[in-house]
């Protein structure tokens, strides 16, 4: 683990990989561009400064629940992240909000997901890495299941995948459109062609919103609002985008 830190950002590296980013003069800035489609997503479904209850899997420096209190004062949030090093360091270097508003959780993802009350949060966050792969218990239909679960009946989950050059994230997609009715895609269009290895996020409501084509397209507004141009896929693109790629299933 390293951390970077000049005037304004901080950057954190776990091994090679250049995990999170955090702009310390104004947190609510996100520097990670799948950061911002989440909040794109977040913002078009529960407008701010609305608080939300929101569950992060993957935590790494806090930068994404961080931003969302900066906007939305009043939300409870819960940041999961196995790495007690990492977690203690981000504690003692930034001024992160603290419990309630954010606690941070040192523990293991699928165990903290798989003991959660259902209907407890508005989001769940899964952002988890080991290397470039997300482990596979994180992207089955099983997991997809305990999240859904897990959210209020017109609750938000979003998924940071890893694809492109040599990563496919299409079976962990397979997972959520098996779980969920509504269902997108965001993603730069050379990352979702397989062309260069980035950031795919994947969008999925529970059915109990009341005006989901609305939020959708509210969605993409914001989106289009973005420094750098991302392609949105409805689920029926994102089907056809699958093909016959089957889920994962825990082993």
């Amino acid at each position: 683990m390293t951390i970077r830190i000049d005037q304004q950002h901080a950057t954190i590296f776990l091994g090679d990989y250049e995990s999170s980013g955090i702009n310390l003069l104004d947190p609510g800035e996100l520097d990670f561009e799948y950061m911002q489609h989440m909040t794109c997503a977040l913002d078009a479904f529960v407008p701010p400064p609305q608080p939300v209850r929101a569950l992060h899997l993957g935590a790494c420096a806090c930068a994404l629940p961080w931003a969302w209190e900066t906007h939305r004062p009043g939300s409870s949030q819960v940041a999961v992240e196995i790495n007690a090093e990492l977690a203690t360091a981000c504690r003692s270097l930034f001024d992160l909000p603290r419990s309630p508003r954010l606690r941070i959780r040192v523990d293991d993802a699928h165990r903290v997901l798989s003991s959660v009350r259902p209907g407890s949060y508005d989001v769940v966050v899964r952002d988890v890495f080991n290397g470039p792969h997300t482990p596979r218990r994180l992207r089955s239909v099983e997991f997809y299941e305990r999240a859904r679960t897990a959210l209020t009946p017109d609750g938000l989950l979003f998924a940071n995948c890893g694809h492109g050059k040599g990563f496919d994230a299409r079976a962990d997609i397979a997972g959520a459109l098996a779980t969920f009715r509504h269902v997108a895609v965001v993603a730069e269009a050379k990352t979702l062609s397989g062309g260069r290895r980035g950031n795919l996020v994947l969008l999925a409501a529970n059915d109990g919103h009341p005006e989901i084509p609305q939020s959708w397209a509210q969605c993409q507004r914001l989106l289009r609002r973005l420094p750098l141009p991302v392609r949105f896929l409805p689920r029926p693109d994102v089907e056809r985008w699958l093909g016959t790629v089957p889920p994962i299933h825990d082993e």
